[in-house]
């Protein structure tokens, strides 16, 4: 891997680009699409989309290479931020493998780099090929996009807004510990809404807050995603991290149904793939986000005794590593934002969880 490149905070005035590498939805969203780009512009930015129609798969994937390739080119962005997740990124992976050209680029002129889910694979890509520290975070549809105000300080889009800031633009000293949000929206957005009658602010509802499911206390390098994207990605050579002394995070994604969470046996049999591949070997942290439609405390502890019966009986149960349950990353609004590969602490007994360095310069 290259060495680690970090990127310049976000300035007053900086440009930020919306790319859409995986699912396009920019034309089907617009009213999410515009109001992400009213809320960033509030914050004094300015927003440029980056975003061509498609006209089948292979149109698709040249649009998207093209798209990304010109946003990290461009001097003028100073940070990208992906549109939402998807299926398909990992089409984009053998172009982008091979580009040293755009390597070199990305090295030369590091931005910043946010998005979730599917961009899970965006951000291995950019860790191991080109050393760039990138950032588990919200995107335009829905979070960015959310119809309420970025100044109710008790609004899901608040504390996506406020984190999301606090990680790439405020905070040039160690980010310190995470927050915790006292609600959360356990329904989907309907993203799909163009009336504005029909749009609106997500319901909340109370959260449990974090669950220690392992006591103890471990320092290591944050890395991870969504747990089924993960175990897709250590099948292609080349992009897989070293797991070794990590805290490791993880989050799920909707169920196909988009009112359920993922089926509890994707959960088990992710977490076994990630077993199986070694990535909790030498881990020194678990950290697990909300998951997406666990909302009854049965079904809660349903996940929960997965995670139990995987990594803290049978042959790991001797590893006691600490692990973190129900923080508000990945499939849950609202989100924090998570900067890859910087320094974090996990400490149950001062129930922590924190980031010891600046993520930015």
């Amino acid at each position: 891997m290259p060495s680690a490149v970090v990127p310049k905070a976000l300035e007053p005035g900086a440009t930020i680009a919306f790319i859409s590498p995986s699912a396009r939805l920019n034309a089907l969203c617009r009213a999410y699409m515009s109001r992400a780009t009213a809320v960033l512009e509030g914050q004094g930015y300015n927003v440029r989309e980056f975003f061509n129609e498609d006209a089948g798969i292979q149109s698709s994937i040249s649009n998207r290479l093209s798209e990304l390739r010109a946003a990290f080119s461009d001097p003028s962005i100073s940070a990208i931020i992906c549109t939402i997740g998807g299926p398909s990124f990992t089409e984009l992976l053998p172009a982008l493998i091979a580009d040293t050209e755009l390597h070199s680029a990305i090295r030369a002129n590091p931005k910043i780099v946010v998005g979730y889910s599917d961009i899970t694979g965006l951000h291995w890509f950019l860790h191991a090929l080109t050393g760039l520290r990138t950032f588990y975070g919200p995107g335009a549809i829905p979070e960015l996009g959310e119809p309420n105000s970025v100044d109710d300080e008790a609004a899901p889009l608040s504390f996506c807004v406020r984190n999301l800031f606090r990680a790439i633009a405020t905070s040039r000293e160690p980010i310190g510990e995470l927050a915790r949000s006292a609600t959360y929206a356990p329904k989907l957005a309907a993203v799909f809404e163009t009336s504005p009658d029909l749009v609106r602010s997500p319901e909340l509802a109370s959260t449990p807050g974090w669950i220690w499911i392992r006591s103890g206390k471990g320092q290591g390098r944050l890395f991870g995603g969504c747990l089924t994207v993960m175990a897709r990605l250590a099948g292609i050579r080349g992009i897989v991290p070293d797991w070794r002394g990590r805290i490791v995070f993880f989050e799920t994604a909707i169920g196909e149904d988009e009112v359920s969470g993922n089926p509890i046996y994707r959960v088990q049999a992710g977490i076994a793939d990630l077993i199986a591949q070694g990535v909790f070997d030498d881990a020194a942290g678990l950290v697990v986000g909300r998951p997406f439609g666990y909302d009854s405390k049965e079904m809660r502890e349903e996940y929960i005794g997965v995670i139990k019966g995987l990594l803290c009986e049978g042959p790991l149960a001797e590893k006691k590593f600490p692990i973190l349950f129900n923080v508000d990353i990945g499939h849950t609004t609202p989100m924090l934002t998570l900067p890859f590969d910087t320094l974090a602490e996990l400490d149950s007994e001062r129930d922590r969880f924190a980031i010891l360095e600046p993520a930015v310069l």
